[in-house]
């Protein structure tokens, strides 16, 4: 079995995805924050890409509950270029996703990159599952059980390579590698040195970071709650209609 990492959601394309299990990626922080919304209880996240369609979205899933009886909120969740959106409930901090905000919600989320990334392999990959640093080896684990070739979609951001995201994707593949004896291609061995270079020490690996610097000041909580590894076990999968679910 081989596993290949493709380094931002641009870069995504039939060849490379097409029969795969996926991973999709986003450290800083759309993952991060589908990981712990699950995790402490969201029902499902519906990843979106634009914010008009989120709203009208959100009206029918609210029109629907109502007719069923549903008490479950339908909360709007997400970004652009790091702000919340007017009219959203909840930004992308996944701090803000406590278990009191999201228990047995369903959360329309949509962000500049994470959810892009997530939507781009649906349609062409076998399954398609979100993975954090939070969740490496809980999802590692679940793509090594299907024994099936593996890509791991870093989101990136701005159609541009983001180190954080190469760090995860190492980590899980050293992982199958090690515990799976997963192949890797070229990338994907290059990730896992990388991380097995700074496993002991991250922030060396961040210092080099384009975009850990453009949001360190103002999101230094949240960057040190994704930095942390395997503290989460979910393993969030996208179901065929398109909602991503524990």
């Amino acid at each position: 079995m081989e596993i290949d990492i493709i380094g931002t959601a641009a870069e995504v394309s039939p060849e490379r995805v097409e029969g795969r299990n996926v991973a999709v990626i986003d450290v800083f922080r759309a993952t991060s924050v589908m990981v712990t919304a699950l995790g402490n209880g969201a029902r499902e996240i519906i990843p979106m890409t634009g914010i008009e369609e989120s709203f009208r979205l959100r009206d029918r899933l609210v029109a629907e509950h109502r007719q069923q009886g549903d008490p479950g909120p339908v909360l709007l969740g997400g970004e652009r270029n790091t702000v919340i959106i007017e009219g959203f409930d909840l930004d992308n901090s996944p701090l803000r996703y406590t278990p009191e905000v999201v228990r047995d919600a369903t959360i329309v989320m949509s962000t500049t990159n994470g959810t892009r990334a997530v939507n781009c392999a649906q349609g062409l990959a076998n399954e398609i599952y979100i993975a954090a640093l939070l969740n490496a080896d809980a999802v590692a684990d679940r793509l090594g059980s299907l024994d099936r070739d593996v890509a791991l979609v870093c989101s990136g951001r701005h159609n541009r390579f983001t180190i954080e995201d190469s760090l995860c994707a190492g980590m899980m593949a050293q992982y199958l590698a090690r515990n799976y004896g997963y192949r890797l291609t070229d990338f994907a061995w290059w990730c896992a040195e990388v991380y097995e270079r700074y496993e002991n020490d991250l922030q060396g690996a961040l210092d080099h970071c384009l975009h850990y610097h453009t949001i360190k000041n103002r999101w230094s909580e949240d960057i040190a709650w994704c930095l942390h590894r395997n503290v989460m076990t979910t393993t969030p999968h996208i179901t065929k209609e398109g909602g991503i679910r524990p």
